[in-house]
């Protein structure tokens, strides 16, 4: 009797640790399909372990490509900003309120001096700054 339900539980072990890998097997599938890389029959169906790095690789870069992006559209701003005597009392007011909305832009505004504008003129209008970046390579 003991061997009976050793075996009934042994069976039920297996078949719990078959069925986590079998969703382990589909979430690294579904995984593949949504990281760039060649999905022709050709080439090899990825590894876990190489779809893991893969993607964690992949995260990173765009982490660092929208970083870079936060970095430029500050910069570009920088240039257009306005001051709040110019402005009449409803758009000062707004302007304000728009400030408080994006407090993460904030942090990019400060940095003075921002890496792309090393050696470069000072440029007032934004397509004058765009036609300044059109000559400077980018990581991305």
């Amino acid at each position: 009797k003991k061997s009976k339900e050793q075996k009934a539980l042994r069976l039920n072990i297996n078949a719990r640790e078959r069925r986590r890998m079998d969703d382990l097997n589909d979430a690294l599938d579904e995984l593949r399909a949504v990281i760039p890389y060649a999905h022709s029959p050709s080439v090899r169906k990825l590894s876990k372990i190489a779809t893991l790095l893969l993607a964690k690789n992949y995260i990173l870069m765009q982490a660092q490509a929208l970083e870079e992006m936060r970095r430029l559209v500050a910069y570009l701003n920088q240039g257009q900003a306005i001051s709040a005597a110019s402005l009449p009392s409803s758009a000062a007011a707004a302007a304000a309120a728009a400030a408080a909305l994006h407090p993460a832009l904030g942090a990019y505004e400060q940095a003075a001096g921002y890496p792309f504008s090393a050696g470069l003129p000072p440029a007032t209008s934004c397509p004058e700054k765009c036609a300044i970046f059109n000559s400077v390579s980018s990581s991305l």
